[in-house]
């Protein structure tokens, strides 16, 4: 079967039963494994479908929010990196603001590796991470997001407003070739735009797979990013902020 007919196909599963592992879809189709994440890597670069850890995941709509716990399955390896990177960013003593997205919880997970630092963050898991770690945290509480579990809306920005960090780090769903970045959640990007007027450096963490068309609603543009860290090299992408990239 030709790929663009497969690919069809597989859109098709999706679209009923929402998500399918690369297992599953093997058998469904009898094609190979490595075919299969072929076609997976197409269509998620076409912004058809969203790579989980293991298989995909297809929305219903452009506007619609991914789960937060498929979220936190998609690119494990990628992410793992990704927070490695970005730990070097933060000096001892730093306050740092960190958003609700799965890449940057798993930065997060790491920073009881620097010393005297404050977390100020929308997530709702990282108070329970920072009773185990002993960072000092400030979590801004507020309404919750019934598809990332973090807080949105008026109380965690009024939170927010109430500091300074000194780095931020933020993700989105996708950085389109023009230099847009871009979410599906508006009250998301309303709570991020807080994060990035009360730091003195925003550094947006990358997966490489999210280049592509955008989303719903526009955060900001690349040249208004000090920093941009990636799992691997995508800097010849964008060579007006080549030194961005990191």
């Amino acid at each position: 079967m030709p790929f663009k007919d497969r690919a069809n196909k597989i859109l098709e599963y999706l679209s009923k039963h929402r998500e399918a592992t690369v297992e599953e879809l093997c058998a469904k189709f009898f094609v190979s494994e490595p075919t299969i994440r072929r076609d997976l890597r197409a269509l998620a670069g076409d912004g058809k479908i969203v790579r989980t850890h293991g298989g995909a995941f297809l929305t219903s709509f452009p506007g619609e929010s991914i789960p937060q716990e498929l979220r936190e399955r998609e690119f494990v390896e990628e992410k793992d990196i990704i927070a490695r990177k970005c730990l070097d960013l933060i000096k001892d003593g730093d306050s740092v603001m960190i958003d609700a997205s799965s890449t940057c919880f798993q930065l997060i997970k790491l920073l009881e590796a620097k010393n005297s630092i404050v977390l100020i963050t929308n997530n709702t898991k990282a108070s329970f991470v920072s009773a185990k770690t002993g960072v000092k945290t400030i979590v801004t509480g507020g309404e919750v997001s019934k598809t990332s579990f973090s807080y949105i809306g008026s109380i965690a920005e009024e939170t927010l407003r109430k500091f300074n960090a000194d780095i931020c780090f933020f993700s989105v769903c996708s950085l389109s070739p023009n230099g847009e970045l871009t979410n599906n959640s508006t009250s998301e990007n309303q709570l991020c735009r807080v994060m990035l007027e009360r730091s003195k450096k925003s550094v947006l963490l990358l997966n490489s797979q999210k280049i592509g068309e955008p989303r719903l609603n526009t955060l900001c543009h690349l040249k208004d990013v000090d920093l941009v860290v990636c799992e691997k090299d995508i800097s010849d992408k964008f060579p007006q902020y080549k030194e961005k990239f990191i």
